[in-house]
């Protein structure tokens, strides 16, 4: 999976199960999760969540607040994908 196809499907989520005030053209790399998308820590939460869910990438070891910007997001999703599952 590429990282724009990581991205789009991210976007999806995010607006999808996260947050429906926001649509998804409005979320670009470097959109900030919490001040641009209107993410609070109960819907990081959610976020890891849905990623772990929809990628069945392991990135459970990532702390949700270093999930700033769409960007971080998909390169903590791109990792988790290369990374070999436990």
């Amino acid at each position: 999976m590429t990282t724009d196809e990581i991205r789009d499907t991210l976007a999806k989520i995010l607006v999808e199960k996260i947050n429906s005030t926001i649509a998804v053209d409005q979320v670009d790399w470097d959109s900030t999760l919490r001040d641009d998308l209107g993410i609070d820590s109960l819907g990081a939460a959610e976020l890891l969540f849905e990623i772990e869910e929809t990628f069945g990438a392991q990135i459970g070891t990532v702390d949700a607040t270093s999930l700033v910007t769409v960007r971080d997001a998909v390169t903590a999703i791109s990792r988790g994908l290369q990374s070999p599952a436990a």
